[in-house]
């Protein structure tokens, strides 16, 4: 009787070091490294937390100011955010206050 193997019945074979073709070395980069690399960027929208850190209030009174829209701000959907200009105004508009 005559015996017919499939193809896919046969377990893989693994070629031989002489069968593969020959390797370039891994340990060396293949795109030069740049001098400088690049440093992390400020973020365009600072969260209520983030914007109360750099000028210096409590993130309550920050919440409290852009809900009753008395602080320059912007909603990305429903979340706050503070963008390095609308920063710049708050500080403007507080130093422009007479006392």
């Amino acid at each position: 009787m005559i015996q017919v193997r499939h193809a896919l019945s046969r377990p893989p074979t693994v070629p031989r070091n002489s069968d593969r073709a020959p390797t370039r070395d891994t340990h060396r980069p293949s795109v030069p490294v740049a001098a400088n690399p690049p440093q992390p960027t400020e973020p365009i929208l600072f969260t209520a937390e983030q914007a109360s850190a750099i000028l210096q209030v409590r993130p309550s009174w920050l919440r409290q100011k852009a809900a009753a829209r008395a602080v320059p701000c912007r909603f990305v959907g429903k979340h706050l955010r503070f963008a390095r200009s609308d920063l710049e105004a708050i500080a403007d508009m507080s130093a422009q206050k007479p006392r």
